[in-house]
């Protein structure tokens, strides 16, 4: 008789252990999955609060607009935050080709310098040369995930 009290505690105290240790393993992992999770909200948030906008008339002339063979356009700032002013913002791509000179100007309000508030307009422009005339072309702004087309004809 004492002998079958003696098994049964063992065996009872052996499903205690493994299923303390199943806790503690499902409790690490759902721990993990939490911390990812707020990890991944966070630039979620970041990504959505960037939101631009190509201000630019695309019947007016935005190439060679002062005879240097650049490409001018007018952005702004449609997010709810503030971003940097500088070119590594922003990606641009024209016709299919990335642009690694890209000039950026804070253009509304005129006090800043190198920030980019909500509701502020920046130029860009960079060099793409002689554009045959009556050809279409695109321009690709890639801001935080965020992106805007913008097409034109010379």
């Amino acid at each position: 008789m004492a002998g079958a009290s003696v098994s049964e505690m063992i065996l009872f105290i052996a499903a205690l252990v493994v299923a303390a240790s199943v806790a503690g393993t499902l409790t690490t992992q759902v721990d993990r999955v939490s911390d990812s999770l707020d990890d991944r909200s966070l630039d979620l948030s970041q990504e959505i609060r960037a939101d631009v906008t190509i201000i630019s008339d695309p019947g007016a002339q935005v190439h060679d607009r002062n005879g240097n063979e650049n490409v001018t356009l007018y952005v702004r700032n449609t997010g709810s935050a503030s971003l940097p002013a500088d070119a590594g913002t922003i990606d641009v791509f024209f016709d299919g080709a990335y642009q690694s000179t890209v000039n950026v100007t804070v253009v509304k309000p005129t006090d800043a310098s190198d920030s980019w508030p909500r509701g502020g307009v920046i130029e860009l422009s960079f060099d793409v040369g002689v554009l045959p005339d009556g050809s279409d072309h695109r321009v690709k702004l890639i801001v935080r995930e965020d992106e805007e087309l913008f097409e034109f004809r010379k």
